[in-house]
């Protein structure tokens, strides 16, 4: 587990069989802040604190540098796919995934938002359904951009180079208050003060050559399609 930035608390003195000592206080969670309202940016650009851990974050969705398998974007199947995440700093009571494209037009597009997962756990499995109150686990999914609840998959233009999916896992010491079918905003604002630690993996995905591989992309269930994302 490292730091990803050095960070000093409060310093205090005192004696101790006639010899002085210093306590440092760590960093805590208290000390994250989220900045407001900039959609131009990734979440994890948003979370701001003096020390957070990092979290070991993995998924076959970004292996070895290959392109995002079809069967999780919407030219296949369309389903979310597991991601797993180590070096848990204690204290951690839940964790919020959440998937953006760093390359859609627009700034940044929210494809996938689940939070209150329970600290113990240490992934997602694969396929979750696009409901968005998980009673069997307890998690709870928003908004994407689409303005569907749950997972929708990669649906870049024919023709666009790769986008970055960032597939981007944060610790947090408590649960956080908001409801399902809650949109980022929300979330990040309710994250405030709360996170420990965060990571990510990043995936890459470029439209397929429809005429070569004969692949069609099914049309969003939503109000949104304009196929850049």
């Amino acid at each position: 587990m490292k730091l990803c930035q050095a960070g000093v608390g409060a310093i205090r003195f005192g004696a101790a069989f006639g010899a002085t000592f210093v306590l440092l206080s760590a960093p805590s969670s208290a000390d994250a802040r989220v900045r407001d309202n900039d959609t131009s940016a990734l979440a994890m650009d948003r979370v701001i604190a003096p020390a957070l851990l990092s979290l070991e974050v993995t998924s076959p969705a970004a292996e070895n540098g290959r392109p995002m398998p079809d069967l999780y974007t919407l030219f296949g199947k369309d389903i979310s796919p597991p991601i797993a995440w180590s070096d848990t700093p204690p204290g951690t009571v839940s964790y919020v995934v959440i998937m953006q494209d760093a390359d859609a037009r627009g700034g940044p597009a929210t494809h996938w938002l689940i939070y209150n997962i329970p600290g113990t756990e240490k992934g997602l499995r694969r396929d979750i359904h696009n409901r968005a109150d998980l009673k069997t686990t307890g998690e709870m999914q928003g908004m994407n951009y689409a303005g569907g609840v749950g997972y929708i998959g990669p649906h870049p233009a024919v023709g666009d180079k790769p986008h970055h999916y960032h597939f981007q896992v944060f610790a947090l010491d408590r649960m956080i208050k908001v409801k399902a079918k809650s949109d980022l905003e929300h979330v990040l604002a309710a994250m405030e003060g709360r996170v420990l630690a965060e990571g990510e993996v990043v995936a890459v995905y470029a439209a397929p050559d429809q005429t070569a591989h004969g692949a069609t992309a099914k049309a969003p269930k939503t109000a949104d399609k304009s196929g850049d994302r």
